[in-house]
């Protein structure tokens, strides 16, 4: 079946902004939209949609069992043959905060021939021994990595879990993990959420001392046993360090987490955030630099030199991870790697994610055509169930399209107010085929929701305004060619300016943004070109900084010199990891942006 590109981007393009109010397709595009459906059912039914996982050397997560005498099976299937490999083990770093584990032994993987089910012993008791004698007193942890050989990449894959044990009368036996978590997410001066996932139905709760280790209270986790755990703490004292502890409980035993520091909100505007986006991996070898989708070294760089900042917040933006997978075990598998990375930094500051084009959960046709997939198994579903954000997004599109909420959100922070777009919703990599929208189209029920989310912002007199989308307004180098205005078609322009008339009109402070694997700080006003012809935009009322900061960890792309608004940057930078700091001191805003080795690369006033 084919559909007009005509008619599905009359609904996407400004032109048809008032008839799209709300976010409703015409009621002409319901029958295309039901054939559509009906047509992806009918292909992943028949067996024809193409599968693909590039980054899924896993067949299913590995299963850890335990014998009484501290023997350690681990059994893995791979997606392919694969022979032989390495296992190695450590625990995690709890003397230091930023806790990501040490290997610190290691035994070779022996197998005869190449094959999909694989096994391996580890003797917990004497590792104990030798390397961490309190485990043969009270049990722990063991983190483990598998070196496996991926033939499809002629690269070694690096796979990261670990599980948790008791020991009594000098037996063994396996408890629940944490296996992601505890982090902190939502802090105000007067609450905050604490959540984490074990790998069995636990009880959780949160115990939380005011800082001279006097207890406080400990709230239940939501729903009774589970192995996701939402604890929200209320009645807190502003701008207050608490210490917090995570505790899960079954029949089976308990994991307790370490004790880590939760700082509430200031009254006043005086706080930092940090930001970044596009950490993924791709082309860039195997190991950590390929650690399930991400870029391990750079993540760990840049989340070592942001703690040096103490910030309140982390926000990345978009390409979390490699992504294009058809596999939803295979989305969440690169999502929770992209969480234990950053996780020893998210035990203490609180973090918000957004979506970019590679966090794209797919139905392949066989006719090349790639389509995000419907509704709650749409990446959109995913990504939002993966984290917990504020879920005060707009409504879907259409009902049955992908969800809004969950990564498109909005919060207040100390007075300032943050607000979290997708520029990639409901992709098609033709929409003229099927059914989608191409990548960097913000469409009318976002629009408008955003409209309304800012004006109330402004309303409620929000000192500062910050807006986040993964794709940029003004690309610079590397996705001149689409970005928000579409390549610079008329359809894409149209949109752009709607969009970026919003925020001027808000009085917003800066927008934030990746998709370039670069840093870039471009400042647009009513005079700036910013159309192909060079002209101008006079609805852009107010001059607003775009800071574009995709430098977290993929290919890099170098300038693009000819773009229009190429005199309107003010600082370019393309071959180094980085991330940006933001300090709000009042009515003031400053920006520094630093290398991953520390490394002053930027610095300018905002506001």
């Amino acid at each position: 079946m084919t559909i007009d590109r005509r008619d599905l981007l009359k609904v996407i393009s400004s032109s048809a902004m008032a008839a799209a109010v709300g976010g409703v397709l015409p009621e002409e595009m319901l029958p295309q939209l039901t054939a559509v459906d009906q047509e992806r059912q009918n292909a992943g039914l028949s067996g024809s949609l193409v599968q693909r996982a590039p980054e899924r050397l896993l067949q299913s997560e590995p299963v850890v069992t335990l014998d009484a005498e501290g023997t350690a099976t681990i059994a893995w299937e791979t997606v392919i043959p694969a022979q032989g490999g390495t296992i190695y083990v450590g625990v995690p770093n709890d003397e230091i905060a930023l806790d990501w584990p040490i290997y610190n032994a290691g035994q070779s993987v022996t197998e005869e021939s190449a094959r999909l089910k694989h096994e391996a012993r580890v003797d917990l008791r004497g590792y104990a021994s030798r390397s961490a004698p309190r485990m043969l007193l009270e049990g722990g942890t063991l983190a483990y990595r598998l070196e496996l050989f991926d033939t499809r990449k002629s690269a070694a894959q690096f796979i990261d879990r670990h599980f948790s044990f008791q020991v009594e009368n000098g037996k063994f036996r396996k408890t629940p993990a944490i296996l992601e978590g505890p982090f902190l997410s939502q802090i105000q001066a007067d609450s905050a959420i604490v959540w984490w996932v074990t790998d069995t139905p636990t009880k959780g709760e949160v115990r939380l001392s005011n800082g001279v280790n006097i207890p406080s209270e400990s709230g239940p986790s939501e729903g009774g046993l589970a192995s996701r755990h939402i604890v929200r703490l209320r009645d807190l004292s502003a701008n207050t360090k608490y210490r917090y502890q995570a505790v899960s409980a079954a029949s089976d035993g308990e994991i307790r987490s370490r004790s880590y520091t939760l700082r509430t909100s200031p009254q006043e505007p005086a706080f930092s955030f940090v930001f970044t986006c596009d950490g993924r991996t791709g082309g860039l070898g195997g190991g950590d630099m390929a650690l399930e989708g991400i870029n391990g070294i750079s993540a760990r760089a840049l989340a070592i030199q942001m703690a040096r900042h103490s910030p309140h917040l982390m926000i990345f933006t978009g390409d979390l991870i490699n992504g294009y997978t058809t596999r939803e075990d295979d989305f969440r598998a690169q999502l929770r790697s992209w969480k234990r990375i950053y996780g020893p930094l998210w035990h203490e500051v609180p973090v918000y994610t957004g979506m970019g084009n590679h966090e794209s959960l797919l139905d392949i046709f066989p006719d090349g055509v790639q389509a995000d997939k419907q509704a709650g198994q749409s990446a959109e579903a995913v990504f939002a169930s993966e984290f917990v954000h504020p879920m005060n997004g707009p409504e879907p599109e259409h009902p049955g399209l992908p969800p809004y909420k969950g990564s498109v959100y909005s919060f207040d922070y100390t007075g300032c107010h943050f607000t979290q777009l997708n520029s990639d919703y409901w992709y098609s990599s033709r929409p003229q085929q099927r059914a989608g929208n191409p990548f960097g189209r913000l469409l009318p029920g976002q629009l408008e929701w955003l409209e309304k989310d800012l004006t109330a912002a402004r309303s409620a007199r929000a000192r500062h305004i910050f807006v986040f989308v993964h794709e940029p307004a003004f690309p610079n180098g590397g996705h001149v060619q689409d970005a928000l205005w579409g390549g610079g078609e008329a359809e894409g322009v149209k949109v752009r300016d709607r969009f970026w008339s919003i925020i001027t009109q808000a009085g917003t402070s800066a927008v934030f943004c990746g998709h370039e694997h670069n840093y870039s700080r471009t400042l647009i006003d009513s005079k700036t070109p910013v159309h192909r012809d060079g002209t101008a935009n006079a609805g852009f009322v107010k001059p607003v900084w775009q800071i574009t900061q995709g430098a977290a960890g993929a290919p890099f792309y170098p300038r693009d010199s000819a773009v229009p608004w190429a005199k309107a940057v003010k600082k370019f930078v393309a071959h180094t990891w980085s991330y940006c700091l933001v300090q709000v001191r009042g009515p003031l805003v400053s920006l520094e942006t630093y290398s991953y080795t520390g490394e002053l690369l930027d610095q300018a006033e905002l506001v």
